[in-house]
């Protein structure tokens, strides 16, 4: 006999794990919700840029989230060449700490219990429950979900494969010259070997300026901040980004979502429209789980697994394609390709952004 038994754990209390926790508490069960840092929203790694798409899953997020509405996109080839495309909807640049917060405050008004400076340590499946120990307490639920990121514990203690691709970000917010409408992407074996670098403007005069690569971050994130801004700042934020297709994101009694689950665009490394789209499915089938007394993999297999990649393993697919492309073609195939691209910008300019 245990003290407590929740329906749900969820380990993780970024914008996913607490949407997913609130959602579930919704349908009437008890959940808690586990964060290892004290204060919410200071672990971000986000550049915080997103599609429209945001408003449509959270219809009710307060206006000032939204830092910056952004209309286009410059693409910079090596040779500095630039290719501008125009949205047809708009991208917004949000406040990533204040939607943790806005969504930390939405789980824990749907009566989600919570747990915050509390660091998850491992779990064991007992006869039927898992047993979560933290470093603090022990816990007992009969679902565990995992929502703690590209280094997700729950997924090394589920033993869970994921693709091994793997880049390390760097990012700075500073003061300069900047179009408040359009966001800046640069590629070329000297600015970001196998992926790219940008400008996410705050407004005319501030911008959230960074890179992702695979081989000395800071070795080429002090070049392109010299490049693009004239000086050398700090990073104020930092981070991995995993990308692929994991075979499998549940075992039993368990479900991996957001980052922990790869459920990110290969391209851009974005994870947040992917996140909250498979927190829905989470959350569905926590909900179902417990109606059903079923918390065996196949179960999860079926109503998790599957049902989130019929939404995010094509585009995922998709990203991975085009992110191949970019990474595949030497520098002078990038300036060609880019040129090329601005032939067809009427196509390009219709592309649905959370394909990237």
């Amino acid at each position: 006999m245990v003290d407590k038994l929740f329906d749900a754990v969820v380990i993780g209390a970024s914008a996913i794990g607490s949407r997913t926790a609130k959602l579930i508490a919704g349908n009437g069960h008890n959940v808690l919700l586990i964060e290892e840092h004290k204060k919410i929203g200071l672990s971000s790694k986000c550049t915080g840029l997103v599609s429209s798409r945001l408003l449509e899953l959270l219809p009710n997020l307060p206006k000032k989230i939204i830092v910056n509405q952004i209309k286009s996109a410059r693409f910079f080839s090596p040779s500095g060449n630039c290719l501008e495309l125009k949205s047809k909807n708009p991208a917004y640049v949000i406040d990533r700490a204040a939607l943790d917060k806005f969504l930390f405050n939405e789980a824990k008004n749907s009566g989600v219990e919570t747990r915050t400076g509390e660091r998850f340590e491992s779990f064991r499946l007992m006869e039927d429950h898992a047993k979560v120990k933290t470093n603090k307490k022990i816990y007992h639920s009969k679902i565990l979900i995992g929502s703690d990121g590209a280094n997700s514990l729950v997924r090394k203690y589920s033993k869970l494969d994921y693709p091994k691709n793997v880049l390390f970000g760097l990012q700075t917010t500073v003061k300069g010259n900047f179009d408040s409408k359009s966001v800046e992407l640069w590629f070329g074996s000297s600015i970001a070997p196998d992926f790219f670098a940008w400008v996410v403007p705050e407004n005319n005069h501030t911008a959230r300026v960074g890179l992702a690569t695979n081989q000395d971050p800071m070795k080429f994130y002090n070049s392109f901040l010299k490049k693009r801004v004239g000086h050398i700042s700090r990073p104020d934020t930092s981070g991995i980004i995993r990308y692929g297709l994991m075979k499998e994101t549940s075992v039993d009694r368990v479900m991996l979502v957001g980052d922990a689950a790869l459920q990110t665009k290969p391209f851009s490394g974005g994870g947040i429209i992917y996140g909250l789209i498979a927190s829905e499915i989470c959350a569905d089938a926590a909900t179902k789980s417990l109606e059903e007394n079923r918390f065996d993999k196949n179960f999860f297999a079926g109503d998790y697994d599957k049902k989130w990649k019929e939404k995010l393993a094509s585009p995922i697919t998709k990203g991975m394609i085009l992110r191949k492309t970019f990474t595949s073609l030497p520098d002078t195939g990038l300036n060609a390709l880019i040129y090329l691209a601005g032939h067809g910008k009427r196509f390009l300019e219709n592309w649905d952004m959370d394909l990237l």
